[in-house]
């Protein structure tokens, strides 16, 4: 067996024994595991989406919401299928998101701006909306994608500016840009980095490129990071792992730079807990994404709720965008049916009704009362979803507007925890 289809195997079996009512087998213990297991996974009586995520947590939010619809009575009469994976790597996210379209899903989360232009060749060929959570870069806005792909999330243009903001207000004025070589999120990064941080009154010394993939042995790379006398380093390298293990290989320096950190890192559990020695960090770490719900959302607070009931700890970062997705799925899914006449509409189908539950006009309806929602829809209502994220609605080319909830998070470095207490409201477009 080689490496791609043990870990296609193990990522299945996962799933399978994840899945909270929103998808999976009943089998047990001791039951084999099928030779294509995503094929397996496929229910032709229900309606099928997928979901190729980077973390456990977006994977249980895309599970939770499918959870939530079929408890409500599911989507054209059928249970909603919710086939949710982990890759580990870009590699693996290939082939799972090329298995699923060839196995019949009608829409598609996946994570990462690299995975989604890597997988949208795919796509297109079968008439396939690819919503993400996790896709920041400027290439999404202006890519051929025949309107396949939506963002619950913000673009890098977007993001940007708020993180140049956190540097400079922390009185930072001679940053670094460290990222992965041939990564579409990092190379966004640091082209509008730079002149947002300018447009403050900064100034980018140098910008550092690691190769992709790479997990230690940083130490070249950071010299030439402290050759150029930074006082602030934004830190793009994308992984969470990889991004905390670059400040661990920096501490024998002993700068006081900053370290500046977008959403990949900024609030993620993963990277905290890869930190060997938050304490000895004399520079300290901050940073802002647009990765969590507005605290005094309604249906933030009920998604959060439902998620520790569920699972038994609190959501992470993504988490609530991506339950957003598969809400949004549903209901694009149920108009779809109507205005099709089918009990099985199919991708194109699916992506035109996407704008029409998502944005206004239309009644306001939310994840915690998702039945009547659908039942509005099943009724031929125009609804305008306000979800677990924000109330935002797609413009024409799948980029989200509205306001917006950016969150600040600084790293406590004695009780190795984030402080999130603040949040920004932007209004997008700015």
């Amino acid at each position: 067996m080689n490496t791609a289809t043990s870990r296609l195997l193990a990522a299945a079996a996962l799933s399978l024994l994840a899945s909270c009512g929103g998808g999976g087998g009943n089998g047990d213990a001791t039951t084999p595991l099928p030779a294509n297991p995503i094929k397996a996974m496929i229910d032709p009586n229900a309606i099928n989406i997928a979901s190729v995520g980077w973390r456990t947590s977006t994977r249980d939010a895309f599970l939770l919401a499918a959870k939530q619809i079929n408890d409500a009575g599911g989507v054209l009469g059928k249970r909603l299928n919710a086939i949710a994976l982990v890759a580990r790597d870009n590699a693996e996210a290939q082939d799972m998101g090329q298995q699923l379209l060839d196995a019949g899903v009608v829409a598609l989360n996946v994570s990462t701006s690299t995975r989604v232009l890597n997988l949208l060749p795919q796509a297109l060929a079968k008439g396939v909306p690819i919503l993400t959570e996790s896709s920041s870069s400027p290439t999404l806005s202006t890519v051929a994608d025949n309107d396949l792909v939506y963002r619950i999330g913000v673009s890098d243009v977007d993001a940007t500016p708020v993180l140049a903001k956190v540097a400079w207000e922390a009185g930072k004025r001679r940053a670094v840009v460290l990222i992965n070589a041939g990564d579409a999120f990092g190379a966004g990064l640091a082209s509008l980095f730079t002149p947002a941080f300018q447009k403050l009154g900064g100034q980018v010394v140098a910008t550092v490129t690691i190769p992709f993939g790479l997990k230690n042995g940083f130490a070249s790379y950071l010299k030439q990071v402290y050759d150029a006398k930074p006082d602030v380093i934004l830190n793009g390298i994308l992984a969470a792992d990889i991004s905390a293990n670059v400040l661990n290989e920096s501490l024998p320096f002993q700068s006081g730079a900053m370290w500046l950190l977008p959403g990949t890192a900024a609030g993620n559990q993963t990277f905290l807990d890869n930190l060997a020695d938050p304490g000895k960090l004399i520079g300290g770490a901050s940073g802002s994404a647009a990765t969590i719900g507005a605290y005094g959302n309604s249906s933030y607070q009920s998604f959060r709720a439902g998620y520790i009931a569920q699972y038994g700890s609190e959501p992470q970062d993504f988490t609530a965008p991506t339950y957003d997705i598969a809400m949004v799925m549903a209901l694009a899914i149920e108009r779809a049916g109507l205005v099709n006449n089918s009990k099985s509409p199919t991708g194109l189908m699916v992506r035109d009704s996407l704008r029409f539950v998502m944005n206004a006009p239309g009644e306001k309806v939310r994840p915690e009362t998702i039945g009547a929602a659908l039942a509005l829809v099943k009724a031929g209502k125009d609804v305008d979803y306000a979800g677990a994220y924000a109330d935002i609605d797609w413009d024409g080319v799948g980029d989200i507007v509205g306001q917006v909830p950016f969150t600040v998070f600084r790293l406590d470095t004695a009780a190795r925890s984030w402080d999130a207490s603040q949040q920004l409201i932007i209004g997008l477009p700015r």
